[in-house]
């Protein structure tokens, strides 16, 4: 059975003018806005800092660490400057994230050993190594067998298949990038409600009618200028048609991308880069299977209220059942074929570190396992794939002309944070906010762990998640120390700013799977808000539970 592909949006149908020259003007603001506060940061910050930090830390702890507590000045000016620069997107995230290679040595703050040390994190490489295995299921579409293996299991009627779309998504977004798995669930997507389409025009209802109205939509419509009539005309003369059942599908696989990736330390930026953080700056290791020990049991929840905040409250599906569904399923998941050698190796690979990540340290004891160990078990399948062969001519599981397509950008963007993290440490910077807000230590702490999630939450909608982590995860670091968070407790703070960073679920803009949803043609921006803002509320609550119920008792962490 043929689907008929939705054709993109044309440019032409767009002005992108006025809206490119908001975005430049924005970026504009942003670059010499950044350098200004940063340099207002610099003479304004009280003078006494240093004697403010002296007396928190200690003389004797000052030396024995090799603190340059002088040059907290300059590094809270370049934090300022950085964070606007990445909230702004003045220059591109990752050209951000190089200052500190510029600036640090260069003003004196650390020597370039110092700054450039963090661009080798052992988390980076954690990363990296997800990224080529990642990869690897891909180029062997044993992401899409996997995707298509749970939509047959769950069913195939409208709600069912929504549930089974986001069990999908969100099951692959835990090791594969929630970009690259909305990237792939979105044709099929597609092809499941041009069918449902056709089913209601043949029993005689018109979905635009019973929606409301045809589509306003598209990338260009929602990322430029937002010129809702110009995409509307474009959409319509694609014969695109809006229904409950289609808006709330496109919504399903861009929230589950993002909910299902916090399951994980490598399923969302934010989540490493919190690993990092705490490994780097509070010499702490955050275990894989721990995470996932807490992280899991959330994202179930986080789903099954989504789902049905989508299919039963929001945009509940115009019909019952789809007729024609499950051959449409079933005869994309044939067009996969037999498992081929190659498939089944990175199968196999894919178990072996999964294993490794999260049951090894439950079976030898934490205290057994070598350091650095899920960095090791990343790269070790990473190597592997190298080597072993996936076809009989002795091609490779993976060659490096794939691997080398990884977001090496978003590696560089981790090295920027963590050095500029490093470097509140070393400058006595996280103590200096600590001690400004010792006021809260009287605060109940559900209420302080409330707030730095909404706060975190309200700033992803509109900056990038990893920017927003990389930018605030030092700041809220102090924050706890300032309460009476001392070592790993000071995840208590720190856990839900990672995972409410992840949270974008309101504009197209906020994060990738969004604008790929509303590429489709089938969304409107209140489509998006309206669904996004409860569920927004709903992830709010439950990362709050989360922390209390399931990271102190697993982490082990002390309430202050």
């Amino acid at each position: 059975m043929s689907v008929k592909e939705v054709p993109p949006v044309d440019p032409k149908a767009v002005d992108q003018s006025e809206g490119e020259k908001k975005i430049s003007k924005v970026r504009l603001a942003g670059l010499f806005g950044g350098v200004i506060l940063g340099v207002l940061v610099y003479f304004l910050l009280p003078r006494d800092a240093v004697d403010i930090i002296t007396n928190s830390v200690g003389a004797d702890t000052i030396a024995e660490k090799e603190m340059n507590v002088g040059a907290v000045y300059i590094v809270a000016g370049i934090a300022v400057m950085m964070a606007i620069w990445w909230m702004t997107e003045a220059i591109s995230l990752a050209a951000t994230a190089m200052v500190p290679l510029v600036l640090f040595p260069l003003l004196g703050v650390n020597d370039y050993a110092g700054a450039a040390g963090s661009y080798a994190s052992d988390t980076i490489y954690l990363f990296m190594g997800g990224f080529i295995l990642a990869i690897a299921m891909q180029r062997w579409n044993l992401d899409r067998r996997i995707a298509l293996g749970i939509v047959r299991i769950v069913g195939v009627k409208p709600k069912r298949l929504i549930l089974g779309f986001m069990i999908a998504t969100g099951f692959l977004s835990m090791w594969v990038s929630n970009t690259a798995t909305a990237v792939m669930m979105l044709p099929i997507g597609l092809s499941v409600v041009q069918l449902f389409q056709s089913a209601k025009e043949q029993n005689g209802l018109d979905v635009e009618a019973a929606y409301g109205g045809s589509v306003h939509g598209g990338v260009l419509g929602g990322l430029v200028n937002r010129d809702e009539d110009a995409a509307s005309e474009t959409a319509e003369k694609q014969g695109i048609k809006r229904s409950n059942f289609a808006v709330g599908l496109m919504l399903a696989i861009a929230y589950a991308a993002s909910i299902g990736s916090l399951a994980t330390p490598i399923g969302t930026p934010p989540n490493t880069l919190l690993k990092a953080y705490m490994a780097d700056t509070l010499h702490y290791e955050i275990n894989f299977g721990l995470w996932f020990l807490m992280g899991f049991p959330m994202v179930v929840v986080f789903t099954l209220f989504s789902w049905w905040i989508l299919t039963s409250v929001m945009f509940k599906p115009e019909m019952e059942e789809i007729p024609g569904g499950k051959e449409l399923i079933n005869q994309e998941y044939k067009k996969l074929g037999k498992m081929s050698a190659g498939e089944g190796l990175v199968t196999l690979l894919f178990v072996a570190a999964v294993f490794c990540w999260i049951f090894v340290p439950f079976i030898v004891g934490q205290d057994n396992v070598p350091p650095k160990f899920d960095s090791i078990v990343a790269m070790t399948a990473a190597v592997l794939l190298f080597i072993i062969p996936g076809k009989k001519n002795g091609e490779r599981l993976v060659t490096w002309n794939e691997a080398k397509t990884i977001p090496w950008d978003i590696l560089i963007l981790f090295g920027g944070g963590l050095s500029l993290s490093k470097q509140f440490e070393h400058t006595g910077l996280s103590y200096y906010i600590g001690e400004q807000v010792k006021g809260l230590a009287g605060a109940p702490i559900v209420l302080i762990v409330l707030a730095v999630a909404a706060l975190v939450l309200a700033l992803t909608e509109l900056t990038s998640n990893t920017a927003t982590a990389a930018a605030f995860l030092p700041i809220i670091g102090g924050v706890a120390m300032g309460i009476g968070l001392e070592g790993p407790n000071v995840m208590i703070l720190t856990i839900p700013a990672a995972l409410a960073a992840t949270c974008a679920f309101m504009l197209p803009v906020a994060t990738p799977p969004n604008a790929i949803a509303y590429g489709s043609g089938y969304l409107k921006i209140t489509d998006m808000i309206k669904g996004g803002f409860i569920i927004a509320l709903v992830g709010l609550v439950l990362i709050t539970i989360t922390v209390f119920a399931l990271a102190v008792p697993i982490f082990g962490l002390a309430l202050p």
